[in-house]
C-alpha cells in the first residue's frame, strides 16, 4: 500500500467511527418527555442581585464530573435546596458552551432558576419563592439516565470528539501528500525531458567524436610521412658528416707535418754551449746563482755569434746551465 491509500483507509475508517459513535448515542440518550416543563418565576432586579450576591458567597456546591446529568446530580441539588436558597454547581471537564447547555437542562429537570455563570464554569441557582420538596420521584426523575449509563454516554462522547479532531488532521495529511506527488510528477517529467535532450546531446558529441577521431588518424598518417621524410634526411647528413671526416684526416695530416717541421727546429737548450762558463766562485744556494746572473747579464758584453735575448731568456738560460753543472 502506498501512502496516499494508508491515509485513505484511515480516513474511511475514522468516518465510519463517527456514524457508530452519533448512533450510539442517539441510542443511550433517554427520550424527551412532554411532561417536564419548565416555568421559571420572575424575578425583579433587586431580587436578582440580592441572590447572586447570596449565591457567590454560599459554600454548598454539587460536582458535575465527566458522567454530566444523571439521577444523583438532580438528587443532591434538592437535598441542598432543604437548608439553602442558592447553589453551586461546578462544571470543570465541559467546554463553556456544554455548560450553557447543562445550565438549560438542570433549570428543567430541576425547576429552579439560573442566576449567572461565573467564570464559565461554576453555574449559580436559585431554588425558587414557592419552593417545596418534592416527591423521590421528582427528586430523581427517570428521564434522566442512570450513573453506569451517563459512564457510557461519556465514553461515546470523548471518543466521538476525538475522531472529530482527528478526521481534519487526516483530510490536511491527505492533501500535502497529494501536493507532494503532484510536485514528483512534475519534476519527473523535466527529468525525463532532460534526459532526452541530453540523449540528443550525447549523438551529436558521439558524431562529433568519430569526426575528431577521423582527422586524428589523418594527423598520424601525415606525421609518419614526416618521420619517414626526416629519416631520409639523416642519412643524407650522415652521409655529408663522412666527408668532413674524411677531409679532417687530410687535414690533420697536414698538421702532424707541421708539427714534425716544429720538433726538428732547434731549442733553446741547445745554445747553452755557445754560452761562456762563468764560475768564478761556484755557489750552492739557486737564488744567490740566480742574482749573480742577473748581475752578469747586465753587464757582459753581447756576443756577435750569440742568438739575440733578452734579458729573460738570458737569465733561464744561465740557470740551465747552473743546474747541468750540478747533474754533473
Amino acid at each position: 500500500m502506498t501512502a496516499e491509500e494508508k491515509l485513505l483507509y484511515k480516513l474511511l475508517k475514522a468516518r465510519k467511527k463517527e456514524e457508530r459513535l452519533c448512533e450510539a448515542l442517539k441510542k443511550i440518550e433517554p427520550a424527551d418527555s412532554s411532561e417536564l416543563t419548565h416555568d421559571p418565576e420572575i424575578l425583579t432586579p433587586e431580587e436578582h442581585f440580592f441572590f447572586l450576591k447570596m449565591g457567590l458567597k454560599c459554600k454548598n456546591y454539587v460536582p458535575v464530573g465527566r458522567r454530566g446529568i444523571y439521577q444523583g446530580v438532580i438528587l443532591n441539588m434538592h437535598l441542598h435546596w432543604k437548608k439553602h436558597q442558592t447553589l453551586k454547581v461546578v462544571v470543570k471537564t465541559f467546554s463553556p458552551e456544554e455548560v450553557k447547555e447543562i445550565a438549560t437542562e438542570l433549570a428543567r429537570l430541576t425547576g429552579g432558576i439560573v442566576l449567572d455563570i461565573h467564570e464559565e464554569d461554576t453555574i449559580i441557582m436559585y431554588r425558587g419563592k414557592n419552593y417545596s420538596q418534592p416527591p423521590t420521584e421528582i427528586m430523581s426523575p427517570r428521564v434522566t439516565l442512570s450513573r453506569k449509563r451517563a459512564l457510557d454516554k461519556s465514553k461515546y462522547r470523548d471518543g466521538l470528539r476525538a475522531v472529530r479532531k482527528y478526521i481534519p488532521r487526516l483530510e490536511q495529511e491527505l492533501e500535502i501528500l497529494r501536493a507532494q506527488l503532484r510536485s514528483t510528477t512534475d519534476s519527473n517529467a523535466d527529468a525525463i525531458e532532460g534526459a532526452q535532450m541530453g540523449d540528443k546531446e550525447s549523438i551529436q558529441s558521439g558524431s562529433n567524436s568519430t569526426f575528431r577521431i577521423e582527422n586524428a588518424d589523418k594527423i598520424r598518417e601525415m606525421l609518419n610521412n614526416n618521420i619517414g621524410c626526416s629519416e631520409d634526411e639523416t642519412d643524407i647528413d650522415s652521409e655529408l658528416d663522412s666527408d668532413p671526416d674524411k677531409l679532417s684526416d687530410i687535414f690533420e695530416t697536414d698538421s702532424e707535418t707541421e708539427n714534425l717541421v716544429k720538433e726538428e727546429k732547434p731549442l733553446y737548450l741547445d745554445e747553452f754551449d755557445n754560452f761562456p762558463e762563468q764560475s768564478d766562485a761556484e755557489t750552492d744556494d739557486f737564488e744567490e746563482h740566480l742574482r749573480q746572473i742577473s748581475l752578469n747579464s747586465k753587464n757582459v758584453e753581447k756576443d756577435v755569434n750569440s742568438p739575440k735575448f733578452d734579458e729573460v731568456d738570458m737569465i733561464f738560460l744561465r740557470a740551465a746551465s747552473f743546474l747541468k753543472k750540478k747533474r754533473k
